[in-house]
């Protein structure tokens, strides 16, 4: 039997498909460095005092907080953005390049003392408004690619997929690479300056091929007087009720998964070592699971609701940090050690799937906007999204800051941090540093593990569990809704047409 030829909607899909998602793994392998690893290269490439420490994670909180409300402004310049090349591409590629620029920056200058909480505090914000350019434009584009069912849920699983890559190319690689017997260089400062200027060019080239390739099927001709101003960004996302509630969700679930990865770099060095391989092994396990979610995510949308997904994802991820906590306190050996790998990877499959799940719910509200409005306002609304990011992740730094300070964990990160400038200056050799970072971590308060392990275990149980029961108390767009909300929508469409 033949083939049905492909219409050219089908195949501009396609093409975008391909070409919005594949790029996005430079993306997040600059932005991972950053998010995930720039607390550990501070910690680890300069001696801080308490009162330092302390400045930089306020600096952090306050500078996420102050961006996750700039989120919607960018959202509402997007809105007013009009050129030939679309509201979008132009943000992204500017983005992109000038956070490409401030992220090597971060990870190549050698300032000490306050003068670093001074220069950390300008850098952190620009590397914060630069970022917030590309992403906003770059995750708003993604809705305005299609909105037929099948195909968003496609696309939107294919861009988490390549953006789950990057994730897990940078989890993998950078650990590996900064610390332990194959350290770039012998030591992390140099390693940390060498991946930094790798991950930002691949940044600058993956945002530019999506630039110059992807279509927009979508491209509205919003006149002057329509254009988006601060008091219609408000009521946009004011009175859109299941944005709210998906945007609660969205905070939970992304401190969950941020409670996870931040700590376990230092719980993993005072429980084996200071080896990076072994982060990078369970790290890994972790962050794969979004690419299992990627393959079977198409089936099992098929088959269950959106709701029962959810509450698979939940069960997983609990039964994971069960796993972990159960592994912690009475598997001795290294067996403990693939016990949590195997741990990580059943965490990280029910944090994925249910992350595609409420970012599907996140994007689905766009269409309940238009319905209630008219108005798609895709920039707006998507800005929600790194809104919540944000405001999660300073509650991160927060509950980081609170917990390193508690177990007096700069007492080792200082102590490693003397070596590793030592090794960077020639002082010393690779394997003398080694040996020293060992005395250091072998000089640890046990309660320190136990006090890691708690706050992975247990934390990521209750945010999980609060963000599955405010989805199915407060969330009403499921799949009937959805197509409900689509014929209507063209129906309106078709009664504008035939007037």
């Amino acid at each position: 039997m033949a083939k049905t030829a492909l219409t050219a909607e089908q195949k501009m899909f396609r093409r975008n498909k391909w070409c919005y998602s594949v790029p996005g793994v430079g993306r997040d392998l600059a932005y991972n460095l950053y998010n995930a690893f720039l607390l550990t290269y501070i910690l680890y490439t300069r001696q801080l005092t308490t009162e330092q420490f302390s400045a930089i994670s306020v600096i952090m909180i306050i500078c996420c907080v102050w961006d996750a409300f700039n989120d919607p402004i960018m959202g509402g310049i997007i809105e007013n953005t009009r050129t030939k090349f679309g509201k979008f591409k132009p943000w992204i590629l500017i983005g992109a390049v000038t956070n490409a620029v401030m992220l090597v920056i971060f990870f190549s200058n050698r300032i000490t003392g306050w003068a670093f909480v001074a220069v950390f505090a300008v850098l952190y914000l620009l590397w914060d408004i630069t970022y917030t350019m590309n992403d906003i434009s770059y995750w708003s584009m993604l809705s305005s690619l299609t909105s037929k069912p099948r195909e968003r849920d496609s696309i939107t699983s294919f861009a988490n997929l390549f953006a789950g890559l990057g994730t897990v190319l940078s989890t993998a690689l950078i650990p590996i690479l900064t610390a332990g017997k194959s350290t770039i260089g012998g030591n992390s400062i140099t390693a940390y300056m060498v991946i930094s200027i790798v991950f930002a060019a691949a940044f600058v080239a993956g945002q530019s091929v999506v630039c110059a390739t992807v279509k927009e099927p979508h491209v509205a001709n919003v006149p002057l007087e329509e254009r988006t101003g601060l008091k219609k960004l408000i009521k946009v996302i004011f009175s859109n009720d299941q944005l709210l509630w998906v945007a609660l969700i969205m905070l939970v679930v992304n401190l969950a998964g941020a409670v996870v990865t931040t700590f376990v770099t230092n719980y993993f060095y005072l429980e084996f070592g200071y080896e990076g391989s072994n982060v990078t092994m369970f790290t890994t396990f972790y962050a794969a699971a979004s690419g299992i979610v990627f393959f079977i995510y198409p089936l099992i949308s098929k088959r269950l609701a959106r709701f029962k997904l959810a509450f698979v994802a939940l069960m997983c991820a609990v039964s994971g940090c069960v796993a972990i906590l159960i592994t912690g306190f009475f598997v001795p050996g290294e067996l403990k050690f693939w016990l949590y790998c195997i741990a990580a990877l059943v965490v990280g499959f029910g944090y994925s799937l249910f992350y595609m799940v409420v970012t599907i719910c996140l994007m689905n509200t766009i269409e309940y906007n238009e319905y209630k409005t008219g108005e798609r306002n895709e920039g707006i609304i998507f800005s929600v999204r790194p809104f919540m990011a944000k405001m999660s992740s300073a509650l991160q730094k927060l509950i980081t800051m609170v917990t390193y300070l508690a177990i007096g964990m700069l007492s080792i990160t200082n102590g490693i941090s003397d070596l590793e400038q030592q090794a960077n200056l020639g002082y010393i050799s690779e394997e003398e540093k080694l040996t020293g970072v060992q005395a250091v971590l072998d000089g640890a308060d046990g309660y320190m593990v136990i006090v890691l392990r708690l706050i992975i275990g247990v934390i990521p149980i209750v945010l999980m569990s609060i963000g599955y029961i405010v989805m199915v108390r407060k969330t009403k767009i499921d799949e009937k809704q959805y197509e409900h909300m689509l014929a209507e929508i063209e129906k309106r469409k078709q009664e504008k047409v035939n007037k």
